[in-house]
């Protein structure tokens, strides 16, 4: 009996820590976003990224960390628009040293957001993820070829990629580093395109900026088609979840 009361005291221990640990994490997070956004409002107009651009040029030798730390932000901060920050990354560091600054800070920011999910828990990922999507994409979680499948919805734009993040660090079968290595592996082709778009609109290329925009456009358009398909999928099986409770319902 005593032992019961023990577990039943330890459990509720644990989900008070969970509920403190959340609000915690909620209101740095809070905080961050609110503190970011004048950042979030230059992000999206081209004066505004030039306005980064010569701040960051500022900071000399600590421009490259300052720069990583901005792309880890806007991993945990999904509020943030990832589009502009490789384009930036391109224009301040050539194509090769914005490339491996935006991937850099890709991988930081998933860590971050994984030690953050093993830490609170689900608690967490329902404040990223809305219940739809969590329904829609719950195939990352459990299913089969699952890390193909992690694999693909990173490789591809026009998927909420952050929000993903907090999805797949709830997946219990991925071994940390293999995780961390697979979302930035799938973000690799889209953040080429972006980081030389970048530096080639920052030389006057334009030639060669529409055409990686082109490719960008069409890498989307691949994105939203099987966004699409995933909403039928799930669709498809809330109906087919109704149809089983109301054959069960009927029976009973």
């Amino acid at each position: 009996m005593k032992n019961k009361t023990s577990k039943k005291t330890s459990d509720k221990k644990i989900s008070r820590k969970t509920i403190f640990s959340l609000i915690a994490v909620v209101v740095v997070f809070a905080v961050v976003s609110v503190a970011m956004l004048p950042l979030i409002h230059l992000l999206s107009s081209e004066h505004g990224q030039q306005v980064i651009i010569d701040k960051m040029q500022s900071f000399g030798i600590f421009a490259p960390l300052l720069f990583v730390l901005l792309q880890v932000l806007q991993v945990v901060i999904a509020v943030i628009p990832g589009g502009p920050v490789p384009i930036i990354g391109g224009i301040l560091f050539g194509q090769w040293g914005g490339l491996f600054l935006s991937l850099a800070g890709f991988f930081l920011g998933t860590v971050l957001v994984y030690y953050l999910v093993q830490w609170i828990g689900r608690p967490l990922v329902d404040r990223f993820v809305s219940e739809s999507h969590f329904k829609k994409f719950d195939f990352l979680l459990d299913g089969k070829r699952t890390e193909l499948l992690i694999f693909l919805v990173f490789l591809l734009p026009g998927l909420p990629k952050d929000a993903l993040t907090y999805l797949v660090s709830f997946n219990p079968k991925i071994k940390p580093m293999y995780l961390f290595f697979l979302t930035t592996l799938g973000r690799t082709p889209a953040t080429v395109l972006t980081v030389f778009m970048g530096k080639s609109l920052w030389e006057g290329n334009y030639v060669l900026t529409i055409v990686l925009a082109g490719v960008i456009v069409l890498l989307a358009a691949a994105g939203i088609f099987i966004k699409r398909k995933v909403d039928k999928r799930a669709a498809q099986k809330h109906q087919h979840s109704d149809e089983t409770a109301d054959s069960k319902y009927g029976k009973e």
